[in-house]
C-alpha cells in the first residue's frame, strides 16, 4: 500500500496561544422559575460564556408593565445560580450584572415558569 501524504504549508502551527479575552453571548440570559409554595420560588440564572457576569438582579411583578427589582445584588455562583425569592409576583426577570452593577444582559420574562413570547 501506498499512502499520499501531504503536510501543511510553513505558514500553518500546531501550537496553541493564550489570550485575554471577554465573552459576550449573542443571546440574552436564561431563566427558569421553580415554585416552591403560594409565596416561594427559586428562580435559576445562567448565561453561558458570559465572562464579565459577577452578579444578578431579580425582578418581579404581579403584571409585565409593574415590575420591580427584588433583589438587587447576588453573586454569580458557577454555571447556574439558584435565588430563592419571597415574593407574590407571577412576572420574573433577571439581569446580568458586571462588575461595576452595570446591566450587561436581561433575560426574557417569565410567567409561572413560562417563556413569554
Amino acid at each position: 500500500m501506498i499512502y499520499d501524504m501531504q503536510f501543511p504549508g510553513q505558514n500553518f502551527s500546531y501550537r496553541a496561544f493564550k489570550y485575554d479575552w471577554t465573552g459576550m453571548p449573542l443571546y440574552p440570559p436564561s431563566i427558569a422559575v421553580e415554585p416552591v409554595d403560594k409565596d416561594a420560588v427559586i428562580i435559576y440564572a445562567s448565561w453561558n460564556g458570559a465572562t464579565e457576569l459577577v452578579a444578578w438582579q431579580v425582578l418581579a411583578g404581579t403584571t409585565p408593565h409593574d415590575m420591580s427589582v427584588i433583589v438587587w445584588n447576588t453573586p454569580r455562583t458557577g454555571f447556574e445560580t439558584s435565588i430563592p425569592i419571597h415574593s407574590i409576583g407571577s412576572y420574573f426577570q433577571v439581569h446580568a450584572l458586571d462588575v461595576s452593577g452595570k446591566v450587561i444582559g436581561k433575560s426574557r420574562m417569565v410567567f409561572n415558569g413560562r417563556k413569554l413570547k
